[in-house]
């Protein structure tokens, strides 16, 4: 039912009421979910709470590892654990700053519904606490997932009691409430000055480059070292050293020493730093809904210039050099044509080629920690074929994870002009095949290059690596035309995100078809390349008979790759067809 808007003034019983009817749409969400037909939304929620809760799980066991270990150290024990504890809230709290402050720019700035919000009698301060509120669940829920359970895990270690675990959450939560509120503050003045847009696109780039260089950081500082017997000592003195000279108390400091005064049973000399927290993020609050009466209106009005339709910020940074290429070459065919405007709309979106970052972080990752398989092949736990084996799954695996977000979306994001599709002078069985061959080269190149490191990195045999190549090069093929098949069966023309058509259950389904598929292909190439690195070893040659078995599974390998191509791809123009009717 609709609700009139309010027009109280701001202040009082006013302010208090205005604030729920713009928080009433969230509220009323929350309330139908249970009652909500969506039984894949309600699936996924229950597969990310089994995920988080598993995460959470192992968190609190490593915390609780560590510090049992610093138990060793006596004396010193109190004091890095505090340390840790201090470490810990600083990093999360800079994580915190930095995504509240991208999240606020899609609550405050760039939302579907803030153009009729900002034109009713919605004053800026109790609009700007709404969307704080929105900012703050948004952002907000990895301080309970990943911190939480790492400062409960001291617990156990300094005999806590049960009134600790309950005041823990209550002072994460001003802390997180302060984060919101700073980067919010930080959102508007950034907005008050750049377009929203273009800054926002910019803070995302900057956070995908950043995430980057500081995990090869950390991977070339070799913190597995410290675990070993003579490298514990190390790593006490390291976290030790940072207790030298204290800084000014932060809010991390503020935190730690609550928690502490709790565990002393000290609850007088914890009020003081609680109510510092506390107050500190009403404050916070206080500041930005100043800073929102004075500048958010116009900071709105900028942030509509955005950036001109269809113009991405890779167009904008790269013009020059694009500007100079020879003129686009005539398409020879309708496939041709559709695999053009796919790589223009690929280049115009900055939501999509920004993600190619997150897929050289991914690579980056994958290769940081495949050197590491040399340690179980030094021990003899896995042979050179194992490792050959399990680097072609892995990949896979990368490519199936990358498919998944670019090449099972591909249809559904044809959105609202399907229709013109449907009515130009292409099939879908063409429709179709301009996507696999849009997405197939890169994800050819990726997969190789991949397995073809993977490989030099572990030091596998020469024969080994151009084998795994055509491998992967087959088995990529046969996963882009099982994700662009499987995406058309169902599509879904009213989402706009391609996120959220991945994670949905076809997409699920997609990365469970796509495993099985690798795993059935490996097995049965597994004898034949067991019989071919036998031969380039010894020259042995197997009997005809045994010739004749080991070529029947490698045509079994090539007809499963044929039928995981071809019938999803089948399956997925039948169901465009059908659409058409």
């Amino acid at each position: 039912m609709s609700r009139p808007a309010p027009t109280t003034p701001m202040g009082g019983r006013g302010a208090a009421r205005a604030l729920a009817w713009l928080l009433w749409p969230r509220i009323r969400g929350l309330r139908n979910l249970p009652r909500s037909r969506d039984r894949q939304g309600r699936l996924r929620y229950v597969v990310l709470a089994v995920f988080a809760l598993g995460f959470m799980t192992g968190g609190f066991a490593g915390a609780r590892w560590l510090f049992t270990q610093f138990l060793e150290l006596e004396v010193l024990a109190e004091l890095l654990i505090g340390r840790v504890l201090d470490i810990v809230l600083l990093f999360f709290i800079g994580l915190l700053v930095f995504s509240n402050t991208i999240a606020a720019f899609t609550t405050l700035y760039l939302a579907d519904d803030l153009p009729l919000l900002v034109s009713s009698p919605v004053g800026p301060a109790r609009l700007y606490l709404a969307r704080l509120v929105d900012t703050w669940t948004q952002a907000s829920w990895m301080m309970l997932v990943f911190a939480l359970p790492i400062l409960a895990g001291c617990g156990p270690v300094l005999g806590a009691s049960v009134g600790w675990y309950v005041a823990l959450p209550l002072l994460l939560l001003p802390l997180t409430v302060l984060c919101a509120a700073v980067g919010s503050i930080l959102t508007m003045a950034l907005a008050r000055w750049l377009p929203a847009q273009r800054t926002h696109d910019v803070l995302l780039v900057l956070a995908m480059v950043g995430f980057l260089v500081i995990y090869i950081a950390f991977r070339l500082a070799e913190p597995e070292r410290f675990l070993e017997p003579g490298g514990f000592a190390d790593l006490a003195a390291l976290i030790g050293s940072l207790s030298a000279d204290r800084g000014p108390s932060t809010p991390s400091d503020w935190v730690v020493d609550s928690l502490f005064a709790l565990l002393r049973g000290e609850p007088a000399e914890a009020a003081l730093p609680a109510a510092t927290l506390y107050l500190a993020a009403a404050a916070a609050c206080a500041v930005g809904a100043w800073l929102a009466r004075a500048v958010y209106l116009r900071s709105f009005t900028r942030a509509q210039e955005g950036r001109v339709e269809g113009e991405g910020l890779l167009r904008r940074l790269l013009g020059p050099l694009m500007d100079r290429r020879r003129p686009p070459r005539v398409p020879s065919s309708v496939v041709d044509a559709f695999v053009a405007r796919d790589n223009r709309i690929f280049v115009r979106t900055t939501g999509q080629w920004t993600q190619l970052l997150l897929i050289a972080a991914l690579v980056v990752v994958y290769l940081f920690n495949f050197k590491y398989f040399r340690t179980l092949q030094a021990t003899g736990v896995i042979g050179d074929r194992g490792l050959f084996f399990v680097n072609l799954v892995l990949g896979g695996l990368v490519v199936t994870t990358v498919a998944v977000r670019f090449l099972y979306p591909a249809v559904s994001l044809e959105g609202r002009a399907f229709w013109a599709v449907q009515v130009a002078p292409i099939t879908p069985e063409q429709l179709l095949k301009a996507h696999v061959r849009w997405g197939l080269w890169p994800l050819m190149a990726l997969a190789v290059g991949l397995t073809v490191a993977s490989d030099l990195i572990v030091g596998l045999p020469l024969w080994m690596i151009p084998t795994s190549a055509v491998i992967a090069g087959v088995m990529t093929w046969a996963l882009c035309g099982m994700g662009v098949g499987l995406g058309a069966t169902a599509p879904r023309f009213h989402e706009a995100n391609p996120a959220r058509i991945a994670s949905g259950m076809g997409g699920v389904l997609f990365m469970l078809g796509g495993l099985f598929y690798m795993i059935a292909t490996l097995a049965l190439v597994g004898w034949p390349l067991s019989a071919l690195g036998y031969w380039m070893e010894t020259g042995f040659v197997p009997r005809p008979a045994r010739l004749a078995q080991l070529a029947g599974m490698v045509l079994a390998a090539l007809a499963l790759t044929a039928a995981a191509h071809v019938v999803p791809m089948r399956l997925g123009a039948r169901a465009l067809r059908r659409r058409e009717g």
